[in-house]
């Protein structure tokens, strides 16, 4: 049996998922998509966090309402941005 050997340079090509530049801070639309799509945590602040959860329940994303109840709790007012992503 043949075994592949992996190339330093090969796993430094992975791509992370990353917010798009576009991603407009002050609009919920942009940054709840954003949200769904894995990326955009650093724009959810005290501000946005109640509406955001909102429309995860509301839309039936259950995880991402509870990463946001989970933000929102450790959350001192001091711009802490949520992790994952």
């Amino acid at each position: 049996m043949q075994t592949a050997t992996l190339q330093p340079q090969a796993l430094a090509q992975v791509d992370l998922p990353s917010t798009p530049p576009s991603t407009d801070p002050g609009d919920l639309d942009s940054i709840y998509d954003n949200l769904l799509h894995g990326v955009g945590h650093e724009h959810v602040t005290e501000a946005n966090v109640e509406e955001l959860m909102r429309r995860a329940a509301a839309n039936h994303h259950p995880v991402l309402a509870e990463e946001l109840r989970e933000w929102r709790s450790n959350s001192d007012g001091d711009g802490v941005t949520p992790t994952g992503g």
